[in-house]
């Protein structure tokens, strides 16, 4: 069920066009995060705020100089067939959300593609100069389901690419063959090593309650 208390997109791409400023900002930022400052696109740094107006809540941008309580972070517009859909926000920290919830995908438009690359976070995404798609729906994982239209989908993180097969196809051993992933050889064994361990715990428990 949609939280009918979000900004809407109409909105929040209004306040974007209308405050954002220029990317200058967000290339230094992109650079102090070990990004290339030329991929940041159509990316802005703005100060933001929610508020409650009564029935939904209002997004707005402040500019640089506003005193008062606002949050800083790295604004992406997400784009779908030439449609603003939905606003990401990236923490310094690296947290990140969508301001409206609507948009699952960052290039979900790259989907209609055989062979996509699936990146972990969006920051990789953006240093990959928006090519690909990253999965941004923090709280639904059914829109992976849409990856079963891709022949192949490539991903240099192990741990992302096994959360895609599983809520994607369903853990069906028969659909690996269409991920590649090329993580570090010290990723993959971290990744199994962590599954061996987490699968012994719960063996452990099982046999404890019998």
């Amino acid at each position: 069920m949609e939280d009918d208390t979000l900004p809407l997109p109409a909105d929040v791409e209004r306040e974007f066009l209308e405050r954002a400023g220029d990317g200058l900002t967000a290339a230094a930022w992109l650079q102090e995060h070990g990004v290339n400052p030329e991929q940041c696109g159509k990316a802005v740094l703005i100060d933001y705020v929610y508020i409650w107006n009564g029935g939904r809540y209002d997004f707005r941008i402040y500019p640089p100089d506003h005193v008062g309580p606002k949050r800083t972070a790295l604004a992406v517009p997400v784009v779908e067939n030439g449609r603003f859909v939905d606003l990401l926000v990236i923490g310094d920290d690296l947290s990140y959300e969508t301001v409206c919830c609507k948009a699952p995908w960052l290039g979900r438009d790259n989907l209609k593609r055989s062979m996509v690359r699936l990146y972990w976070h969006p920051i990789d995404w953006i240093e990959a100069g928006c090519e690909g798609c990253c999965h941004i729906a923090l709280k639904d994982r059914h829109s992976l389901k849409e990856l079963r239209a891709i022949d192949v989908i490539e991903c240099n993180d192990i741990a992302t690419a096994f959360e895609a097969w599983e809520w994607g196809f369903g853990c069906d051993e028969t659909e690996l063959s269409r991920f590649v992933i090329d993580d570090t050889e010290a990723a993959v064994v971290r990744f199994f090593e962590d599954e061996a361990r987490w699968l012994a715990r719960n063996i452990a428990v099982e046999l404890e309650g019998r």
